[in-house]
């Protein structure tokens, strides 16, 4: 397999090889060439105004859409369904979402709830009497992306480019030609202001171990460094930017997970299905999947609602195809009969492409137990797995979101990101309370905890606001007596 990187007009590149794959990467020397660039190309994104930027994006969504009619990516889904796992009717949802991404609407209330008055991106705009801001690129800006879904890595590179930063995208191997198809849209559009966004956007896989990569996050001048993954990569990160003598910005945007507390009094068929349907979504790879679930009733409660949720989950999971092979198909029914054996309730599929499994146990976590008994069973492994636990009182919720991230089957993840709810209003606001203290970043309902409103900061920050600086400027003098 070759990887090529993509940008425009001419850089120097080098090509290595790991393993069978073929990887031509911008050299250091093409890092340079590209930064020399950078200060011009900023200062001319910067003063475009906001809304011809916004519309960039606009018009590139709406040509993603029509060649998406009319099958000219057919032939992607079948690379993006090989190299990332997903079947291709989810590859085809991934590649429907993307026009969202570049709605003119969403990108505008993006920024607006991280600027307000979108005019400071361009301009110095008075806050008080005689007091001015102005909002300013901070890049270049490298953006180093991971996992295997396309849209992730799709929002940081565009809000980047249109805050005026001239950007570097590193996407992960498993879904970098769906980056560069997306991106190439915008690379064949005829508009001075789309090459001009496509003249501040480069394209390039770098190996663990490139030269190139060392030099972009410890001697290039870049501005910010946004790491998106988890360790031993994000220690090595960090540690290689704090060498960096320009001291560029590190935002790290860790490995997080999503859980999902129910009442029985909430506990009914559209919710069991929405749960079905986040657990199916993405095999529960994404930061916001549910891989944990509370349930505050009665087991027998909790009981017909799995069986409802059973129905949705060979519902979906007929649509979205997930083959495992024999080697884990063999490690799940161990990990299965060690649940039965511990006294939970096992719920599960045996259909080789849609083998799901729901767990109740009552009073605690037994996850645990099992991962400790069958060695990897991680969270990496599980797929279309999720323990419920029952508990009868709603106090004892938010002790299992605090917990999870130092519970063994849960090693590698950092906290609960997403809390998909579903409660009777009686303890809506006491649980509401309690789950802030927990540090989850969103609380959303159960059904569509998979996707994301513009208005959404990311794991509890506004990413248009960390790729920008304020400048602040005042032309009078302050009224105060030393």
């Amino acid at each position: 397999m070759r990887v090529n990187p993509n940008f425009v007009g001419t850089l120097d590149t080098v090509v290595r090889v790991l393993g069978d794959l073929e990887v031509q990467e911008i050299s250091e020397l093409g890092i340079q060439q590209l930064f020399s660039k950078a200060p011009d190309v900023q200062r001319k994104l910067s003063g475009l105004n906001v809304e011809d930027r916004i519309q960039v994006f606009e018009d590139m969504g709406k040509i993603w859409e029509e060649k998406l009619r009319k099958g000219q990516l057919n032939a992607l889904k079948k690379v993006l369904s090989g190299s990332t796992g997903y079947s291709e009717s989810l590859i085809e949802q991934e590649l429907t979402l993307v026009r969202s991404v570049f709605n003119g609407e969403s990108l505008r209330r993006s920024l607006e709830a991280s600027f307000g008055n979108l005019e400071a991106l361009l301009k110095f705009v008075e806050i008080s009497k005689g007091e001015y801001k102005r909002y300013f690129p901070a890049g270049p800006v490298f953006i180093i992306s991971s996992g295997n879904s396309l849209i992730p890595p799709l929002i940081p590179t565009t809000i980047s480019l249109l805050t005026g930063n001239m950007t570097i995208l590193r996407p992960s191997i498993s879904n970098y030609h769906g980056v560069i198809e997306v991106y190439n849209t915008l690379r064949t559009m005829n508009s001075d202001n789309a090459r001009l966004m496509s003249e501040g956007l480069a394209i390039s896989y770098f190996t663990h171990e490139s030269p190139s990569l060392r030099y972009l996050l410890t001697k290039a001048k870049v501005g910010v460094v946004n790491f998106w993954g988890g360790d031993p990569a994000r220690v090595e990160v960090s540690k290689l930017v704090s060498e960096n003598p320009h001291r560029p910005r590190l935002i790290v945007n860790g490995p997080l997970t999503g859980s999902v507390i129910i009442d029985e009094v909430s506990a009914n068929e559209t919710v069991a299905d929405g749960l079905a349907k986040n657990v199916v979504l993405y095999d529960q790879q994404l930061c916001s999947s549910p891989t944990s679930a509370i349930f505050i009733g009665s087991i027998e409660k909790a009981k017909e609602f799995v069986n409802h949720m059973a129905a949705s989950l060979n519902k979906y999971g007929s649509i979205y195809n997930a083959k495992l092979s024999e080697s884990q198909i063999y490690l799940l029914q161990s990990a299965r009969r060690i649940f039965q054996i511990k006294g939970s309730i096992v719920y599960s599929s045996n259909d080789p492409q849609n083998m799901w499994t729901v767990v109740l146990s009552k009073g605690k976590r037994v996850l645990d137990e099992v991962v400790s008994t069958v060695t990897g069973f991680n969270i990496y492994f599980r797929r279309r797995f999720i323990e419920i636990v029952v508990v009868d009182k709603w106090h004892d919720a938010p002790t299992f979101i605090r917990e999870l991230p130092y519970c063994r089957a849960f090693t590698g993840v950092d906290k609960v990101q997403t809390v998909g709810l579903a409660v009777s209003d009686e303890i809506k606001h006491d649980l509401l309370e309690d789950l802030v203290n927990c540090g989850v970043y969103r609380i959303v309902p159960v059904a569509d905890m998979y996707l994301r409103s513009p208005l959404e900061p990311y794991d509890g920050l506004n990413i248009p606001s960390s790729f920008t600086y304020i400048i602040y400027m005042r032309d009078r003098t302050l009224d105060f007596n030393v």
